[in-house]
């Protein structure tokens, strides 16, 4: 059996449960007998996984606490046989140990951690840069790193035709899943005071501005509350083609994180923020190997994030060449086969690894 161990609610969003899906979604078209099944703490994300089509057994444990459901683990998994992917920063080195006696674990990792797993998988475009921190005791781990690994979900995989239009007619603001300090809120605002500044010459239209509401945004109904009676502002909960939205955008505001690899893999001009220290060198290197902006860690000073975003966007606005510019450097970062690469790779680690057991 393949199992996925990852969650998704308000308090951490849902860029984990989106990753896995790709590569569950890679998975099965290896195959049924492929197909993993998910575990989860409780009952958060269950539906969205579920709609996908997949097996989801809820754990009811703490997802703070991974260490409380290792008893339920070591009852369902058997080391030479089974192949679980964790996916969590709740997971540690301890949790590590654990499931990786009674599994084949394959983890995901953002931060250079290098957990006692058989494989460790780092698709972030600053990954290359820490393979030397992944080792023990001397002894480098089996990896998987940078962007050739992203996880794009299949949705991105076809179909990525865009074209930098002439004009910035419609601008997309989205934070993720949740949105636990009212980024959305605090751009728009900003942007709004700042509109006649985006303005060309004679052109007095203003621009479209539409607002994603992530499943786990606490403040969904202060977003509607205070701008969903403006004319150019459209607000969007349970968007169920984020691809179509963004091909119809000029420019995305994004925190970063996995719509950071979509957004790229389209060609949308963007500017990146972050929100937390496992985002900022995802943003660091973003801002390293292209000319998109790197606004700064909102929690950290929203006010300068949110002055340096708008001056951002006023260049996207002014400079047709400039944002050209970004769709051909984000283009160039990745490309729509990491999912699939994963998939054949880990299955490739459980069969070398039962096999081993067999000699």
């Amino acid at each position: 059996m393949f199992y996925i161990r990852a969650d998704g609610n308000t308090q951490i969003g849902m860029g984990h449960i989106m990753r896995c899906l790709s590569i569950a979604e890679a998975a099965a078209d290896l195959g049924e007998a492929c197909k993993p099944v998910f575990l989860v703490a409780d009952e958060a994300c269950r539906s969205m996984i579920a709609e996908r089509g997949f097996r989801v057994i809820v754990l009811h444990t703490d997802y703070r606490d991974m260490m409380s459901e290792l008893p339920l683990l070591e009852n369902m998994l058997v080391w030479e046989r089974d192949l679980l992917l964790v996916d969590s920063y709740q997971a540690d080195t301890a949790y590590f140990a654990a499931v990786s006696k009674v599994a084949v674990t394959v983890c995901l990792e953002d931060m250079g951690e290098p957990y006692p797993v058989d494989m460790l998988i780092n698709y972030n475009l600053y990954a290359p840069k820490l393979a030397g921190r992944y080792q023990i005791n001397g002894k480098p781990l089996d990896t998987l790193l940078g962007a050739s690994f992203v996880p794009l979900r299949s949705l991105f995989q076809t179909d990525n035709a865009y074209t930098v239009r002439d004009r910035v007619m419609d601008v997309m603001i989205t934070t993720g899943g949740s949105d636990p300090h009212f980024a959305a809120g605090v751009f728009l605002g900003a942007f709004l005071a700042a509109e006649d500044t985006f303005c060309c010459g004679h052109d007095k239209n203003p621009i479209t501005w539409h607002v994603v509401s992530g499943p786990f945004n606490a403040f969904a109904k202060d977003l509607k509350g205070q701008f969903g009676g403006r004319d150019n502002v459209v607000i969007y909960e349970g968007l169920k083609d984020l691809k179509a939205l963004m091909k119809r955008c000029d420019v995305v505001l994004t925190a970063t994180g996995s719509t950071v690899y979509e957004i790229c893999a389209l060609g949308v001009p963007m500017i990146a923020f972050y929100f937390a220290e496992n985002q900022r060198q995802g943003a660091q290197e973003l801002a390293e190997l292209t000319e998109i902006v790197n606004a700064g860690c909102f929690c950290a000073d929203k006010d300068a994030v949110t002055k340096q975003a708008t001056e951002a966007l006023r260049r996207c606005v002014h400079d047709k060449e400039y944002r050209a510019l970004l769709y051909r450097q984000e283009r160039r970062l990745v490309d729509a086969k990491g999912a699939g690469r994963i998939a054949s790779r880990i299955f490739q680690l459980q069969w070398e690894r039962y096999h081993a057991e067999l000699l």
